[in-house]
């Protein structure tokens, strides 16, 4: 049993005291009905969910684990500098639990974002230790030649870096358009490999980190990780 001001607190809906002010406003319903003690115990067990301000709220698990597809225009950061910020994609109860991304996507970077609020799972899939493979759609400015395709692959010299960088894979999809993985995690990689071979990004969009894939979900929309794909990433 927990009391209730304790469970909304864990559920991310504030501090104990703002917990205690929404109890206490008639705030929050378990099976239909006001509950106005906040020291009332609780079986979060025997609960999937309680009604706060209004709205269904199914009892969260921790750690929390899910996929993001990023849209254009905003800034993995929690606090933002010059657009809106990823996380506010999410329910807002998500940051008082102390979700973090999964490495970062820059502003104009669409598709694929893991989220947790697993600091082993976060640290585990961006050690650049670990190579976990990214493969990004790569949209470029000039056509795709079979020489850039083979400078990729070889590997090129970044400014400032002494060792090669290698693309693992790179596919043509079309004249402007390669997939392209890469297992390392380096500032604006993609592209400044591919200025370093002779062309430009025009557009990044991130289709898979590991094995998970972003499918088709909808842009701005998120999911729960599976099971299957914890497993597969070794958690």
């Amino acid at each position: 049993m927990k009391e209730l001001y304790r469970l909304l607190h864990e559920q991310g809906f504030g501090s104990r005291k703002d917990c205690r002010k929404l109890i206490e406003a008639g705030l929050v319903l378990i099976d239909g009905e006001a509950v106005l003690d906040h020291r009332q115990p609780v079986d979060p067990t025997a609960l999937d969910e309680i009604e706060v301000d209004g709205e269904p709220w199914p009892l969260l698990e921790l750690p929390l684990y899910l996929l993001l597809h990023k849209p254009g225009g905003y800034e993995t950061s929690h606090r933002p500098l010059h657009n809106p910020s990823v996380f506010h994609l999410l329910p807002y109860q998500f940051e008082a639990l102390g979700i973090a991304a999964v490495g970062r996507l820059d502003v104009d970077t669409t598709g694929l974002l893991l989220m947790s609020t697993d600091g082993q799972f976060v640290h585990a899939l961006t050690s650049p230790k670990k190579q976990v493979p990214k493969c990004y759609r790569v949209t470029l400015k000039h056509a795709v030649t079979d020489e850039l395709v083979a400078r990729l692959l070889k590997g090129v010299y970044l400014k400032d870096d002494d060792e090669k960088v290698i693309a693992e894979a790179v596919t043509v999809v079309d004249e402007h358009t390669i997939d392209m993985t890469i297992t390392q995690g380096k500032y604006h990689q993609v592209k400044r490999m591919v200025a370093a071979a002779s062309n430009r990004v025009e557009g990044l969009h991130r289709l898979s980190l590991g094995t998970v894939e972003l499918g088709d979900l909808a842009e701005g929309d998120w999911r729960w990780l599976s099971a299957g794909e914890l497993a597969a990433l070794g958690f």
